[in-house]
């Protein structure tokens, strides 16, 4: 309880990719637990641990993700199990988690599924963003569901989407009752899932003329975030010996009326000439960083990534205010882009089993543990099969509605 009540007031970056348990390992989870959480205070970074029969374990193209919240501390987990790519609900504060039946058919990729809750906070919604015929019609349909059972395709409006083009997504932000699905090298679509036919707006990225270019790792110089409630976009920009640091903030939280103001820039060798950068040896004047997220609160903070360190810039004071190392290294260190973090707030102060961690494990950190897996299925292998079976039999039945009594459905949505 201490530990919650320290967290209520403080953000933690949460690493997007959870560290799955060997198989050996798996014993220290006791079923139905198959999840942990370790929250370390910022920059270090917290993380989940996942138990290897939830996903399969991690590697370089199809290791797990977590690809969105809901803004009040659900997350959205993808993963590929048996059933290929699979989504999981959880809650860290209830202590559950719940498997989303796959739909049937169709491309399906980790970094086009949103999470959003409705207006009125009882119904929770994953939806996935279809964008084949973006560059020929310049038309986007979504994928959604909110009993997390069966699957809806919603035809758009996509007037408003003039500029066209193939898309590669980076990732899609929930924020005031809108999903904000973006590829940086181009732009963001919005829409609110909920609507009937939900209308898509297009807001372009700014342009710079010396924008560094895109390389193997391609988001590694700009990112998009929300932070003291506004969505700001972040891009490193100019000459590799002389780079600036841009952030752009957007005008409104309605799509509809949204567009960029004017920058706030900051060039880096500024602050590389500073001794708070120049007499820390872990970091290195002259190489240019890569870009990973703005402070929650307070936009005038950027965060960086340079080897195994994570350090954080003012922009006002034009110097570094906090640096540690990264820490986490089940992925390569030179995998390090924005899409790969995320800035989370502790929603609310809510009464959570948590364990002190050793001093080894990072400073102030504690663990929630027993994160039981999962409502509505016995176990997680009750999940895959009895999902195997659904999906299955829908595909023979041409996507025909199952009846209900076909799932053990003793837990509704609002208990997640």
């Amino acid at each position: 309880m201490a530990a919650a009540a320290m967290a209520a007031a403080e953000w933690f970056i949460l690493y997007a990719i959870p560290k799955v348990a060997a198989q050996e390992d798996d014993s220290i989870f006791e079923q139905p637990t198959n999840m942990s959480f370790t929250f370390r205070k910022a920059p270090c970074p917290s993380y989940v641990t996942v138990a290897s029969n939830v996903v399969s374990p991690d590697g370089i193209i199809h290791y797990p993700y977590i690809a969105a919240d809901d803004g009040r501390g659900i997350f959205l987990l993808c993963g590929y199990t048996v059933l290929g790519l699979t989504y999981y609900l959880f809650d860290p504060w209830r202590r559950r988690t719940l498997g989303v039946i796959p739909r049937v058919g169709g491309l399906r990729l980790r970094d086009v599924a949103g999470l959003i809750r409705s207006g009125g906070g009882d119904r929770l919604m994953v939806a996935e963003l279809n964008t084949w015929l973006l560059d020929d019609r310049g038309s986007v349909t979504i994928h959604c569901t909110v009993d997390m059972y069966g699957w809806d395709e919603k035809k758009c409006k996509c007037s408003g989407i003039t500029a066209k083009r193939p898309w590669n997504g980076d990732g899609v932000l929930s924020h005031q009752g809108f999903l904000w699905w973006f590829d940086l090298s181009y732009c963001i679509l919005a829409c609110d899932p909920f609507a009937p036919v939900p209308e898509f707006y297009q807001i372009m990225f700014p342009s710079v003329p010396d924008a560094l270019p895109f390389g193997w790792n391609r988001d590694i110089h700009r990112c998009l975030k929300v932070s003291d409630g506004q969505l700001r976009y972040v891009q490193i920009h100019g000459a590799s010996e002389k780079p600036v640091v841009s952030i752009w903030t957007l005008s409104s939280s309605d799509p509809s009326k949204a567009t960029w103001g004017s920058p706030t820039s900051l060039p880096l060798d500024v602050v590389w000439e500073d001794s708070s950068y120049s007499d820390d040896a872990r970091l290195r004047p002259g190489v240019v960083p890569a870009l990973p997220l703005v402070h929650p609160m307070n936009a005038n903070e950027v965060y960086f990534f340079l080897d195994t360190c994570i350090f954080a810039i003012d922009l006002t004071k034009k110097k570094v205010v906090c640096c540690e190392e990264f820490g986490i290294g089940w992925l390569p260190p030179k995998i390090r882009t924005s899409r790969l973090v995320h800035a989370w707030q502790w929603p609310r102060p809510r009464p959570v089993k948590v364990t002190k961690m050793s001093p080894q494990s990072g400073p102030d950190g504690f663990h929630v543990n027993e994160i039981g897996l999962l409502t509505r299925w016995k176990s997680v292998k009750d999940f895959h099969n009895r999902a195997a079976i659904i999906m299955r039999s829908r595909s023979e039945l041409d996507d025909t509605d199952l009846d209900d009594d076909s799932v053990d459905s003793d837990t509704s949505e609002e208990e997640i």
